[in-house]
């Protein structure tokens, strides 16, 4: 019988040598019969009808062949590995040249990058005893936002480390579901670090600002979903996008695995010499406009709008996707999709997630 691997490979011949003495309509019979038998053991059997594509594949090969098959991307698994369940403390941390180098930003499970006065930009650190630990030490730590409130309303009831703040926004931030523990209501968990001026000198212990909170894990979703990259990227090295007076660019570093951050046209290097950077790039395209807030200058402050739709830009491993993001109200996760809401998630990758709030219509350059 044929081997079924090849179809292209003749039978082995028969032996004709003996004269054949059988009558003609017997001969004939025979090799009819002959034909079929053959053309039997050098074809495979067709597939029956409604038979699955693996059925078909299975029947087609030899039992010591194996079918290729191409295994789908997994599932995105919910939230931050670790949540809900794991102790989250944010903190509010200074983005100048004065803050630098920053401590614990490079161990944060998710920075936000949101605009503030002046055209400048402040960070959004948070940290999740599940996903990432605590570090030692944050900071240099600065004064809270309104945005700040939109930020964590969908990861349950947080702890928010601060550093001062008008009056108008400490009552926005006590009227939210945060255990707030500002700086200037008790130093307990702060210090002034000699080596630094102010007001970059605020120093928080991350243990000692979460036990004076007093929040236990939480149960919130802020909607980031981790997996394998599905389909749809294409290459990206790099992203870029400046403020009026704030400038982050992130390069793909295939070695480490991140992508890297530049603030300011100046590499960014945590206090303990390493590199912060991100596993993945979010570009989250919000509306903006004035609060009723002042600084001390009288600038008004902005205000991200995080609650409805725009467009989103994923980057991770060395890829960038493009789709929306969609939150119906603060207490909802945010969802990154591609194909429009309620489309396929985009996946994160294992690792820092950096989110920047940039104004609609504010430039973004991928290369």
């Amino acid at each position: 019988m044929c081997a079924r691997t090849d179809l292209r490979l003749p039978c082995p011949e028969r032996d004709n040598s003996r004269p054949r003495r059988w009558p003609i309509r017997a001969a004939t019979a025979a090799l009819t019969v002959l034909a079929v038998a053959i053309l039997t053991a050098c074809s495979s059997p067709a597939p029956q009808p409604g038979a699955t594509t693996a059925a078909a594949a299975a029947l087609s090969t030899s039992p010591t062949t194996t079918a290729s098959t191409t295994t789908p991307p997994a599932p995105a698994t919910p939230s931050l590995p670790g949540l809900p369940g794991g102790t989250v403390l944010a903190v509010k941390i200074d983005n100048t040249a004065g803050s630098r180098p920053r401590l614990g930003v490079d161990q944060a499970a998710v920075v936000y990058v949101e605009p503030v006065e002046g055209g400048l930009t402040r960070l959004m650190a948070v940290f999740s005893s599940a996903a990432g630990g605590l570090p030692p030490e944050v900071g240099p730590i600065r004064s809270a936002r309104e945005s700040d409130v939109a930020l964590l309303a969908n990861w349950g009831h947080v702890a928010l480390a601060y550093s001062g703040g008008s009056a108008f926004t400490r009552s926005v931030v006590d009227r939210a579901n945060l255990a707030s523990i500002p700086y200037d209501a008790g130093t307990q968990g702060y210090r002034r670090a000699g080596d630094r001026r102010a007001p970059y000198n605020v120093i928080g212990n991350a243990q000692t600002l979460l036990a004076r909170a007093g929040t236990g894990p939480t149960n919130g979703d802020p909607g980031f979903r981790f997996g394998q990259a599905g389909p749809g990227g294409s290459p990206a090295a790099s992203v870029a996008t400046s403020w009026p007076a704030s400038k982050v660019v992130f390069t793909w570093d295939a070695a480490s695995g991140r992508y890297l951050l530049t603030t300011d046209g100046r590499p960014d290097v945590a206090a303990g010499g390493a590199r912060i950077g991100a596993a993945t790039v979010v570009v989250q395209e919000v509306p903006a406009h004035l609060s009723e807030n002042r600084d001390v200058n009288g600038a008004q402050t902005p205000v991200v709008d995080l609650v409805g739709s725009g467009t989103a830009t994923v980057l991770r491993d060395g890829q960038v996707w493009k789709g929306q993001w969609s939150r119906p109200d603060l207490g909802s996760p945010t969802s990154y999709t591609t194909g429009g809401p309620g489309g396929p998630p985009i996946a994160m990758a294992s690792g820092p997630v950096w989110v920047l709030l940039v104004p609609a219509g504010q430039a973004v350059t991928v290369g």
